[in-house]
């Protein structure tokens, strides 16, 4: 079980790339490593994340199974900084084919420049870390993580989507797949209505409607010009 104090800054995990990079280059690898960042990590990188929650407890990666020595350099950084032994790991993928789980995700990947010589780094972009917090969120009542939720929300605030029906062309749900994710964003959209309180348009109507209602009785009938001027 994570606890929270497993969650650790960004810094730190950049400092761990950076040591891992180092005990890559004793490995004399034919090729970098691969991270594919998703989850908590990639939305630190973005800024989503603030305050208290600006922590994560380790960098998910949507890769296959790195090799047992590069395995082995995972763990001494981990040992080194206090991290997570699985500090960088793929379990987020519960043992599915990495191409299908970024091809669900629509994924795209945003290469990070970090000056790491053994680490190829890149980042899921917004929209594919917004598609996949829909995904998660939707189970979360199974998963019992309660930051997919709030995530979500701080990912559509991010990418500034005024309106439910701006969220919904953006990231449709045709098959309605994913009706808790809709429902806590219909959620959302209905208290940021209510807090902004009604529109323009909303108030005239509101107006009109009181006007047409009132009984005026037989006063303009009677009343003459002098009466008001």
């Amino acid at each position: 079980m994570t606890h929270s104090a497993d969650r650790r800054p960004v810094g730190d995990f950049d400092h761990a790339l950076s040591l891992l990079d180092h005990e890559l280059e004793g490995l004399e690898l034919d090729e970098p490593i691969q991270i594919r960042a998703i989850g908590g990590y990639a939305l630190l990188k973005h800024g989503i994340r603030e305050d208290e929650r600006a922590l994560t407890v380790d960098i998910d990666t949507m890769t296959r199974d790195y090799s047992a020595a590069v395995q082995d350099a995972i763990a001494t950084v981990a040992e080194r900084t206090g991290l997570a032994k699985d500090w960088l790991n793929n379990d987020n993928l519960g043992g599915n084919d990495p191409d299908e789980v970024a091809a669900i995700y629509d994924a795209e990947w945003e290469p990070q420049d970090d000056g790491l010589k053994n680490i190829d780094m890149a980042i899921a972009s917004v929209p594919t870390l917004t598609r996949a917090k829909i995904i998660a969120a939707d189970t979360a009542q199974f998963s019992d993580r309660d930051q997919d939720g709030p995530d979500l929300v701080r990912l559509i605030e991010h990418q500034g989507i005024e309106s439910l029906a701006a969220y919904r062309a953006k990231y449709p749900d045709p098959f309605e797949e994913y009706p808790e994710a809709g429902e806590l964003m219909q959620g959302y959209y209905a208290r940021k209505k209510g807090a902004a309180g009604p529109s323009t348009a909303e108030r005239m109507q509101r107006l009109s409607d009181e006007v047409a209602g009132l009984d005026w009785g037989d006063e303009f009938e009677t009343a003459g010009y002098d009466d008001y001027y």
